[in-house]
């Protein structure tokens, strides 16, 4: 009987968490519903459960986009500016994380307290700052401007040292008593037994840096140097060229490299929510 009711509420579960991803799902299918449809069909429809459903589907809303907006340009700007963040991200603020989790050195609880009093800082508040420094180091509309001052996670970095800190410190001894150096030790143990939250701080990193808009606007004045979501500001600012069914297009493209990281490290992303204690 008590494996009976075990089963029932296993079920229900399973179909509560199912209804509920329907649920988050249903506006990411209509972006891309109607990104194949031509505008005045978005609109017929738009009453109706026939917002939902495939038909008189076409590309022209694509081809008209791309006529007007170079968007795989700015995909492409983004995709380098994430990719270096993630890189050099990965390898700074994993190094801090192991400092603050195996090393003990005058003033580490005060850089820890530091580092968690500066979570709750909010972007906004040191934006102009940053600007500034950047600004006065003449890096504007630079690749090392736009980079360099986002390198540096106070977020990650303590994600790295929640899952340091339960890293077996014999093990550490132990290497250190057969020769091997800390920075070999790191690169050869430490990083190919903690990949999931390399992983998952990767992902939060890219996309971070992927859907960053103020940062760009202060900081790149080129055209050709914009990323992706400065790029959908100004296609949603054009009323002239673009439309509903244009706007809807360049969404679903910008998605699409969100949806395959997601798609390939969902389950690194939780086994490394899960090792650095978030919960």
């Amino acid at each position: 009987m008590n494996q009976s009711k075990l089963n029932v509420k296993r079920i229900l579960f399973y179909i509560g968490i199912t209804f509920l991803a329907l649920l988050f799902l249903i506006p990411t299918e209509w972006m891309i519903i109607s990104s194949f449809k031509t505008e005045s069909t978005i609109y017929k429809d738009m009453s109706s459960f026939m917002a939902f459903v495939p038909h008189d589907l076409t590309l022209i809303s694509y081809d008209q986009l791309l006529d007007y907006y170079n968007i795989f340009r700015n995909i492409i700007n983004s995709l380098f500016y994430a990719s270096l963040m993630v890189v050099l991200g990965l390898i700074v603020n994993s190094f801090a994380g192991y400092s603050l989790a195996m090393y003990n050195y005058p003033g580490k609880n005060v850089i820890l307290i530091f580092i968690i009093a500066m979570m709750i800082v909010p972007i906004e508040a040191i934006i102009l700052p940053m600007y500034l420094v950047v600004n006065n180091l003449k890096l504007l509309n630079t690749v090392p401007g736009y980079i360099l001052p986002f390198v540096a996670n106070v977020m990650n970095i303590f994600l790295f040292r929640q899952t340091f800190i339960t890293y077996p410190k014999e093990l550490v001894e132990a290497g250190k008593i057969d020769g091997i150096s800390s920075f070999r030790f790191f690169f050869q143990v430490v990083i190919p037994t903690s990949s999931s939250i390399y992983v998952t701080v990767g992902v939060l990193t890219f996309l971070a840096s992927w859907n960053d808009f103020l940062w760009p606007v202060m900081a790149l004045s080129s055209q050709k140097m914009m990323p992706i979501q400065v790029a959908l500001n100004a296609i949603f600012s054009d009323r002239e060229h673009i439309f509903t069914n244009h706007t809807m297009a360049a969404l679903t493209i910008a998605s699409i490299p969100v949806i395959i990281i997601y798609s390939i490290f969902q389950k690194y992303i939780v086994e490394g929510a899960v090792r650095s204690g978030i919960k």
